[in-house]
C-alpha cells in the first residue's frame, strides 16, 4: 500500500492593509532592551541575518586609523627632570650668591669721603699743631662717610700717619719747653701725649694691614710707625717693598733726621720729598732743623720763612725763627 502523500499548506496571505514581512522584521521585538545583545535578539524571535549589526558599522570602523601618540602624550625621561632641576637650583644658588657678593662685597669710596680725605692731607701739610687736629678730624670724618662695607686702606694710612705726625709735633714741643727748663713738669706730658698718639696710629694700622696685606699706603704707615718707635730695621723692612720712592724718602729723611749724627743724610732725602710736594710746610720746617743741626743758619732761616709762609700758625717755626733772632714773613 502506497504511503500517503503530505498535503501542502498553503501560506495565508496577509490582509491588504497589513504591513510586509520585511518592515515588521526590521522593527525590534516588543519587549526587547534598547541595547539587547544578538543571542537576546534570537533568543526574543529575531534572526540571525536580523540580530547581526550591519556590516556597515564595522566597515566604517575599519577605515578609521588609530591616531599615533604624540610628542607630548609619552612622559618626559626621568634623566631630563632630574637635569632640568639641578639646572634651575644652581641659576638659584647662582643668583643667591651675586646678590649676596654685591650686599657684603667691599665697595669703591664715594667721591665725598675721598674729597674729604684730600682735605684733611692738605691740612696736615701745614704741619701746626692746629691744622694737625684739623687733619686728623676730616680724615675721620672721610673714614666714616665711606662706610665699614667700603675698602678705603688710604683713609686709615692717611689717619695713623697724621697720628704719627702730632706725635711728632708733640716731641718738638716737648724739646723745646726742655731747652729752657728740664724739669718744667710739661716735658712729660708732651711726651706722653706723643706716645698715646703712636699706640694710636698702631692700632689703626693692625687691623687694616690684615684685611689689605698688599695697601702700599698701610706699607708706608706701618713704616712710618717704626720710625717714630726708631725701629730702623722694621721701618725697612716695610719700605723694601713700596714703589713710591718720593714719600719713602721723607720716611727715611725724618728717620735719619732723629739720629745724632744723620742731618746731613737727612737733607738729601728731605729735598727728594719736597720736590715732589713743594708746599708742604712739614717738609720745609724738617729741612730748617736739619740745616741748624749742620750749623747752617743761613739755609735754615731760610726754609723757616718759608715754612711761615705756607703754614702762618706753624708756632714751632716761629719759635725757633726767634730763637735765631730773624722775623717771619707772612702773608
Amino acid at each position: 500500500m502506497a504511503a500517503p502523500v503530505p498535503t501542502l499548506v498553503p501560506t495565508p496571505e496577509p490582509p491588504s492593509g497589513a504591513p510586509p514581512f520585511a518592515d515588521d522584521a526590521a522593527e525590534p521585538a516588543a519587549g526587547a532592551p534598547e541595547h539587547a545583545t544578538t543571542p537576546d535578539l534570537i533568543a526574543s524571535g529575531a534572526s540571525p541575518a536580523e540580530a547581526a549589526p550591519p556590516a556597515e558599522e564595522h566597515d566604517v570602523a575599519d577605515e578609521e586609523p588609530s591616531p599615533e601618540p604624540g610628542t607630548f602624550d609619552r612622559a618626559p625621561p626621568r634623566g631630563l627632570i632630574i637635569g632640568v632641576a639641578a639646572g634651575l637650583a644652581l641659576l638659584l644658588v647662582v643668583g643667591a650668591g651675586l646678590i649676596a657678593y654685591r650686599r657684603l662685597a667691599p665697595r669703591a669710596p664715594p667721591p665725598a669721603a675721598i674729597e674729604t680725605l684730600a682735605s684733611a692731607e692738605v691740612e696736615a701739610e701745614k704741619d701746626s699743631l692746629a691744622s694737625i687736629a684739623s687733619a686728623e678730624t676730616k680724615a675721620r670724618d672721610a673714614v666714616e662717610v665711606a662706610g665699614p662695607r667700603v675698602r678705603f686702606p688710604q683713609a686709615t694710612a692717611t689717619l695713623a700717619r697724621i697720628e704719627i705726625q702730632w706725635a711728632d709735633a708733640l716731641n718738638d714741643q716737648a724739646g723745646h719747653v726742655a731747652e729752657k727748663n728740664a724739669d718744667d713738669p710739661r716735658v712729660a706730658q708732651l711726651q706722653t701725649q706723643a706716645k698715646v698718639k703712636v699706640k694710636s696710629a698702631f692700632d689703626l694700622l693692625s687691623p687694616a694691614a690684615k684685611a689689605n696685606p698688599d695697601s702700599q699706603d698701610l706699607q708706608l704707615a706701618f713704616a712710618d710707625y717704626y720710625r717714630a718707635k726708631r725701629l730702623p730695621s722694621s721701618m725697612n723692612r716695610y719700605l723694601k717693598d713700596v714703589k713710591d720712592e718720593t714719600r719713602a724718602a721723607l720716611i727715611q729723611g725724618l728717620a735719619l733726621a732723629q739720629e745724632d749724627d744723620g742731618a746731613e743724610k737727612a737733607v738729601p732725602k728731605l729735598k727728594a720729598a719736597l720736590a715732589a710736594s713743594p708746599q708742604s710746610a712739614r717738609i720745609h720746617y724738617r729741612l730748617a732743623v736739619a740745616h741748624l743741626a749742620l750749623k747752617d743758619e743761613a739755609i735754615a732761616r731760610a726754609e723757616l720763612k718759608e715754612t711761615l709762609r705756607l703754614s702762618p700758625q706753624h708756632e714751632r717755626a716761629q719759635a725757633l725763627l726767634e730763637q735765631l733772632g730773624g722775623t717771619a714773613e707772612r702773608k
